[in-house]
């Protein structure tokens, strides 16, 4: 049996090909970036670490850190000399009892005495300049949020343009011609030898282009080839094919910007209010950024003096989830609150049975949009569900339906009501990007959709529409990562 190569000798093909097989599927993440967006990618960190270095925060750190030692090393001198004057007090009084004055123990008291009245100033110097350094370390921290925001901003817009550009590129059919070697059988033909090897070349073309997590082959084809009497071959194929995005791609992507990572933020109309994620306090006040690696549903608990509110969340990056307290609690709110939040992860933990599952998570409508329904209509409702549309390693997108006596309906909505329904299951409105990935990946029925810039995105004619309707239907991202 004959072996085949590309411009390699025999014994080095077989490695070659097993080496690219095996990393075919972890190619680097930064291939998807061309120079240009790496330009400003680059770009937005060297703007951060400006901004955030000129803010001296480690600098404020260590200032305060060594005035708050210097605090308690002066708070021991201080108890310590305290015992002795007190100790050295009781020997005097002793020795005066006993008819005795101690000039050098009276001297030495008076000298301790003073020392104590200097520390007690220098603690007390110390630590107004620690409350406004902790003051300080404060206002650095909210502009070091807002700096680490503005970066994130700049890097989730970085990230949508990438992705579209890479979706259009899906969409485009590139042609190219490839040339290689053979080793044949001397006895065997041309066509043969080529026919025989013709899944290797493919293989080995398909691996040159990053293999198949990067592109989608259509067309294949040796034009030409040429065989020597020692059973050398050289051969000319003509080739077509599209860059494949996939759910893969994406995570690639959303790890080469470091937006792997999940920010979002806590708010409270009360300065008072303490958050926790699974018990574990993460921050206190009116507003609290938080980043981390938070993957799947969390218990969430803002405790505000006797008032709690705890709800399930499946935290997203970018989101954006405020509690509300006054002074009487309504518990009817509050449990109404509750209830959404459970439902939004049951929802996760359904979407993540199956990635094209077909069955339904129950939710509930935005108040509003139930009150506005006619009577007829609310009978006829028995409850709202939420279908799994798409499933991929970053999103879980949910098609938002009721199921009324006979079948299934969509749901139009305004917009403000279909955020605020995706807002209730912690996600959000797609882009327009992400719709054209629905398209095609998932079964996007046709009709008009809200997206999250407020526009209207057509599914039957590919495109955002200048006029629509007032209510149409509408996708929930829910983030994954």
């Amino acid at each position: 049996m004959g072996q085949f190569g590309v411009a390699v000798g025999k014994s080095k093909t077989v490695l070659v090909i097993w080496v690219g097989l095996a990393w075919s599927g972890v190619t680097a993440a930064s291939e998807l970036i061309n120079f240009n967006e790496q330009d400003k990618l680059n770009n937005i960190k060297s703007a951060y670490q400006q901004e955030y270095s000129a803010l001296n925060i480690d600098e404020n750190i260590a200032h305060y850190n060594k005035l708050n030692a210097e605090i308690e090393s002066t708070k021991i001198k201080l108890v310590n000399n305290v015992e002795m004057i007190k100790s050295d007090s009781n020997r005097l009084t002793d020795k005066l009892v006993d008819g005795v004055y101690d000039e050098s123990l009276m001297l030495t008291l008076r000298n301790m005495s003073s020392k104590v009245n200097s520390m007690k100033k220098e603690i007390e110097t110390a630590g107004k300049l620690l409350a406004e350094t902790k003051q300080q370390l404060s206002q650095d921290q909210r502009e070091a949020s807002q700096i680490e925001r503005k970066k994130n901003d700049a890097l989730l817009a970085l990230y949508e343009k990438i992705k579209a550009r890479h979706l259009d590129d899906s969409k485009r059919v590139i042609n190219d011609t490839y040339q290689g070697q053979l080793q044949c059988n001397v006895s065997e033909s041309l066509s043969t030898c080529v026919n025989r090897n013709l899944p290797s070349i493919k293989n080995a073309f398909v691996l040159s282009k990053g293999g198949l997590s990067r592109i989608q082959l259509t067309r294949f084809r040796v034009v030409d080839a040429n065989q020597r009497l020692n059973g050398d071959l050289s051969f000319t194929a003509d080739a077509s094919y599209k860059h494949a995005y996939s759910a893969n791609t994406e995570v690639e992507l959303r790890q080469a910007l470091n937006l792997d990572r999940v920010r979002f933020v806590f708010r409270s109309n009360s300065e008072s209010t303490v958050f926790y994620i699974n018990d574990q306090e993460v921050g206190s006040g009116g507003r609290v950024d938080v980043t981390g690696n938070y993957v799947g549903v969390y218990s969430v608990r803002a405790v505000n003096s006797n008032q709690t509110q705890s709800l399930k969340l499946n935290l997203k990056n970018g989101g954006d989830y405020f509690f509300p307290f006054s002074n009487k609690a309504n518990a009817t709110d509050l449990h109404s609150t509750r209830s959404v939040m459970e439902e939004a992860s049951k929802v996760d933990d359904e979407a993540t049975r199956d990635k094209h599952s077909g069955k339904f998570s129950e939710s509930l409508l935005p108040p509003n949009a139930v009150a506005g329904m006619e009577p007829a209509v609310k009978q006829d409702v028995k409850r709202y569900t939420n279908k799994v549309l798409y499933k991929d390693d970053a999103f879980t997108y949910l098609l938002p339906q009721f199921k009324g006596n006979q079948k299934s309906h969509d749901i139009f909505l305004n917009r403000e009501q279909a955020t605020q329904y995706c807002e209730r299951l912690s996600s959000r409105l797609p882009s327009t990007t992400a719709y054209q990935y629905l398209e095609k990946y998932a079964n996007l029925s046709s009709g008009d959709y809200w997206t999250n810039k407020g526009s209207v995105y057509s599914s039957d004619k590919h495109k955002e529409l200048d006029k629509a309707f007032d209510t149409n239907k509408f996708i929930c991202m829910v983030s994954m990562s």
